[in-house]
């Protein structure tokens, strides 16, 4: 898996989508604060997760580190090898220390153009702000 096909999520995690399956994880920067991983906590294979929505933990020995999930749907695989040595998840954060695999529902929007949609949302309130201004000059 190629960097290129890693999106950065939260700041401390990794997506990599293909064919509607999103697998994330911890990314480097995540790692870089903290020294070692005491344990793992996953979410169970076949629940049901919500876009941005705590989903498991990683016991870290700078404390808890959230998981979150990146869409909303179904975890069809946990990464059983992480819940028996959580250290795979420093040595290798992109390939074999992966957490989950989420099945997207049909109807979440997660392509390439993320970035664009949630700019969107703010162009929204910019676009209040502009209507003021326009006022303003009159």
């Amino acid at each position: 898996m190629g960097s290129d096909d890693v999106k950065q999520f939260m700041g401390y995690m990794w997506t990599h989508q293909e064919d509607g399956i999103i697998t994330i994880g911890i990314n480097e920067d995540g790692l870089a604060d903290f020294e070692s991983i005491s344990s793992v906590e996953l979410p169970s294979e076949q629940e049901e997760v919500s876009a941005e929505t705590v989903i498991g933990t990683i016991e870290t020995s700078d404390g808890p580190l959230d998981i979150y999930a990146p869409v909303s749907g179904t975890i069809i695989e946990i990464n059983s090898q992480v819940l028996e040595d959580p250290s795979i998840i420093m040595e290798d954060p992109y390939e074999e220390g992966w957490l989950v695999r989420i099945e997207a529902d049909e109807d979440e929007d997660f392509d390439e153009d993320e970035d664009e949609d949630e700019d969107d949302e703010d162009d929204e309130d910019d676009d209040d702000d502009d209507l003021e201004d326009e006022d303003d000059e009159d």
